[in-house]
């Protein structure tokens, strides 16, 4: 059972079926709250993080969006769009910050083991996910580096092409191992 004041992490996209899950509802339960608020409701419907945080809200069960979605989300609209500014405090903020203050070093660590592959080349999505493993993996022995990288391939599998998960763990598996002496 779930208790009121705590909170479940979820990611920023997830399907139905998963939110059900992550809050040990069942699936028709989501449903309905989505059918009356007129949102598609499948199983394997994917929700933003608004819908899936309003909807578990509704099923009286806090959910929080993983930091790491977030900061690869403020990451992308600030190299898509050119956004700048304040970033929300917390993990999220100490991740988004550490990887702009570091950008040109985290870059030049990224293209040393990127075999054909310049940053500038690498998918949008894919060379922001490294930026934010390589710069978890340089800020201390937590969390660990298998979890470090497991979280980038997960981010890379959800919001990537189909290949980016086994990109993303090659060259942050190589980096891991010399910046952590792994």
């Amino acid at each position: 059972m779930i208790k009121a004041s705590e909170s479940i992490m979820i990611p920023a996209r997830v399907s139905v079926r998963d939110l059900a899950d992550a809050i040990k509802k069942e699936v028709g339960e989501v449903q309905s709250v989505l059918t009356a608020r007129n949102e598609p409701n499948g199983p394997g419907e994917l929700l933003g993080a608004d819908l899936a945080v309003a909807a578990a809200g509704v099923l009286g069960v806090e959910v929080v969006i993983e930091p790491r979605d977030l900061a690869l989300e403020l990451l992308y609209e600030r190299e898509t769009r050119g956004e700048t500014g304040d970033y929300p405090e917390g993990r999220v903020g100490r991740l988004v910050e550490g990887v702009i203050e570091n950008l040109d070093d985290l870059d030049v660590q990224i293209e040393s083991v990127s075999e054909h592959w310049s940053v500038a080349r690498m998918p949008l999505v894919d060379r922001n996910i490294i930026r934010l493993g390589l710069f978890e993996l340089q800020s201390g022995p937590e969390p660990s580096t298998a979890v470090i990288v497991s979280e980038a391939v997960r981010l890379a599998q959800v919001y990537s092409t189909e290949k980016s998960g086994s990109f993303v763990n090659g060259v942050l598996a190589t980096l891991a191992r010399s910046v952590r002496d792994e």
